[in-house]
């Protein structure tokens, strides 16, 4: 497992609560169009472009990723595919040939959420909105709900650790990215958004890579699944509990031991209770 699996979990961990939150379910928000075809442009660290095709209301998600990056006089291009469904995540790197295939981590989301009684799922509803809020100020950053139009659709500003983002209200969509972290600059820009219907063919893995799959994700996500929803049933036994449950860190190494306390400590920090 690697950090980009982990910092994705996070993500849609922390994303859906903070933008939706009201809604019945906050990790089975539908996008206001059925599908759509959005292209971007990369500049910064990274240049080239990108493109992302959307169907069943955000249920499936593929993203083509091209761009090159220069560094001491040396280009190196990234190509890669990322395919997302409701039940997994497949992750293509052309340039290397490889691929791997990882649970979606909203589904043991939902799952856990369902298993909560009505007045429980209120709760959890309730305390959301007011992560989705400390999320931001915790990190000095701040989220604004519909504070420009982008290519025709009102957009709301997250601000977090040097970077901006403008996504299409109620949505995890980006349609501009601008970071500068450490020096580092990136803008990810949408130049055209198309709400026609997607073709199949775009769907389909690269012909002769193999996703193969990573089992120490399944525990990560699990786990994660379990800890975000008793958080947010119960903020206060934060306060009491280890990051971990003893025999979940048994089946993972040190690294993603130490990568999953870490994660934990962030969500802890949502609450109001600091990392130790």
């Amino acid at each position: 497992m690697n950090k980009r699996f982990l910092f994705g979990v996070l993500l849609l961990v922390l994303l859906p609560l903070a933008v939706s939150a009201g809604d019945k379910s906050p990790w089975e928000k539908k996008l206001p169009f059925k599908n759509a075809t959005i292209h971007y442009t990369i500049s910064g660290v990274e240049n080239g472009s990108e493109v992302t095709y959307i169907r069943d209301y955000g249920r499936e998600v593929v993203t083509y990723h091209t761009t090159k990056t220069t560094m001491m006089g040396m280009t190196m291009v990234n190509e890669t595919v990322d395919i997302t469904t409701p039940d997994w995540i497949y992750q293509f790197d052309l340039t290397e040939r490889t691929g791997t295939k990882i649970v979606n981590p909203e589904k043991y989301m939902i799952e856990e959420y369902n298993k909560l009684s009505k007045a429980e799922k209120k709760r959890v509803r309730e305390n959301g909105e007011k992560m989705g809020v400390s999320m931001a100020e915790g990190f000095s950053g701040n989220v604004q709900q519909n504070v420009k139009k982008i290519l025709g659709y009102n957009c709301d500003r997250a601000e977090v650790m040097g970077t901006v983002v403008y996504s299409i209200h109620g949505s995890g969509i980006p349609l501009l990215v601008e970071s500068n972290m450490m020096g580092v600059n990136m803008k990810v820009e949408a130049t055209s958004v198309d709400e026609g219907r997607v073709k199949d063919k775009y769907f389909q893995f690269p012909e002769g890579i193999e996703a193969r799959y990573d089992p120490q994700s399944d525990v990560v996500a699990r786990e994660m699944a379990k800890q975000t929803i008793a958080m947010l049933k119960n903020p206060e036994s934060v306060k009491k509990q280890g990051a971990m449950p003893q025999g979940q860190e048994q089946q993972m190494s040190p690294e993603d031991q130490q990568q999953m306390q870490q994660a934990m400590e962030v969500l802890k920090g949502m609450f109001g209770t600091p990392p130790q």
